[in-house]
């Protein structure tokens, strides 16, 4: 009887090991039509897997001079930014911890965070702003290559487009996540 218990066990841990083998993850590519429509990746910082076709990678981002009041989530802009934030971008600066959101904007300037920061008087803020209609003069030619992955370190919003070229197939994922 004990041996049958044991034998009994080890088929358990032999079938449950077998299943967890046999689960997979899966990354659907995304496509970028041979058009002029620009396709949002997300915020960076990410890394992408060129899988087929052509297309230019570039950055939508925006910049501007503001502080806060103490520790808040309200941040006070010196003067009306051009290209405006968008909600869920990154933003950074000085006292703007790495990870912090946009996470309101009101046409003028104030933008909310998504945590409470303290900005000095005077500093130099950036921030991802939604991807344009069109791409002025794009910036990375993504080609496909073996184990070709571009990791793009900017915490500005990724997109992207094939005007210029055939189109593409592409694999977004986290910096270092596969």
């Amino acid at each position: 009887m004990k041996y049958l218990r044991t034998i009994a066990g080890l088929a358990l841990v032999a079938l449950s090991a077998a299943l967890a083998q046999a689960q997979t993850v899966v990354r659907l590519p995304v496509a970028i039509p041979n058009s002029s429509a620009i396709v949002d990746l997300g915020n960076g910082p990410l890394e992408l897997r060129i899988l087929q076709g052509n297309a230019q990678i570039f950055t939508s981002q925006s910049s501007g001079v503001g502080s806060t009041s103490g520790s808040s989530t309200t941040l006070t802009l010196t003067a009306t930014p051009t290209t405006i934030p968008c909600i869920g971008c990154g933003i950074s600066g000085t006292g703007i911890t790495a990870g912090t959101t946009v996470a309101s904007y009101n046409s003028g300037l104030i933008i909310g965070l998504s945590a409470a920061m303290t900005v000095a008087s005077s500093t130099a803020i950036a921030w991802g702003a939604a991807c344009p209609s069109t791409a002025s003069s794009p910036a990375i030619a993504a080609v496909p290559g073996a184990g070709l992955d571009l990791p793009l370190y900017t915490y500005a919003r990724v997109c992207a487009g094939a005007q210029f070229s055939a189109g593409a197939q592409v694999l977004p994922f986290a910096i270092g996540a596969h």
